[in-house]
């Protein structure tokens, strides 16, 4: 039985989806490795420090727009007090290749202080020469060692006490209790 040839407008037809190549695969998985990561992400110019990319990890962190952030090279985003500082930090990773800071303030747009912890690594892409700076927020952590710090003193403190307590008053009390006795 033939079909009757019928055109039904407002309908297309489905376009075929060509199977992705294992570059636009593997394209696909790092771009998203970079979207969902937990830290901050910055790709710079490793010539100016010009920021070529930026994950939405470090948009939040920051409190700025991507398209600012875009705009701005890695001694204005506030990892430094001093840009001179930033820019000499710069210097030495465009020389060394690398560069790690432990523990360094970074100001957010609303004049928050968030302690991070600062990798930045030198590669080449296409023979061009980047800069990968992972940015970790580790404010959590930083009050979490005060905290116990803090404990340990307040515990030390507690047994110092209860050791003066017991070597002090608990002779002085056994002194008058033989002397009870004597009475």
């Amino acid at each position: 039985m033939k079909r009757p040839n019928v055109k039904i407008s407002g309908l297309k037809k489905k376009k075929r989806s060509r199977k992705s190549t294992p570059l636009e695969q593997s394209e696909v998985r790092y771009r998203r490795l970079f979207e969902a990561a937990q830290d901050g992400i910055l790709i710079l110019d490793a010539g100016t420090g010009l920021i070529n990319d930026v994950n939405p990890f470090m948009v939040k962190l920051l409190g700025v727009t991507r398209t600012r952030l875009l705009s701005m090279k890695l001694w204005e985003i506030g990892l430094f007090q001093n840009v001179e500082k930033s820019r000499s930090a710069f210097r030495e990773l465009q020389r060394a290749g690398y560069i790690r800071y432990e523990d360094m303030p970074l100001e957010t747009r609303d004049g928050r202080y968030i302690d991070v912890e600062f990798v930045s690594n030198v590669y080449k892409v296409d023979g061009i020469n980047v800069i990968q700076c992972n940015i970790r927020d580790i404010t959590e952590r930083k009050y979490l060692e005060v905290e116990k710090a803090i404990l340990e003193t307040v515990e030390e403190e507690q047994r110092r006490i209860g050791q003066d307590l017991h070597d002090g008053l608990c002779q002085q009390l056994a002194g008058i209790a033989l002397l009870a006795k004597a009475l």
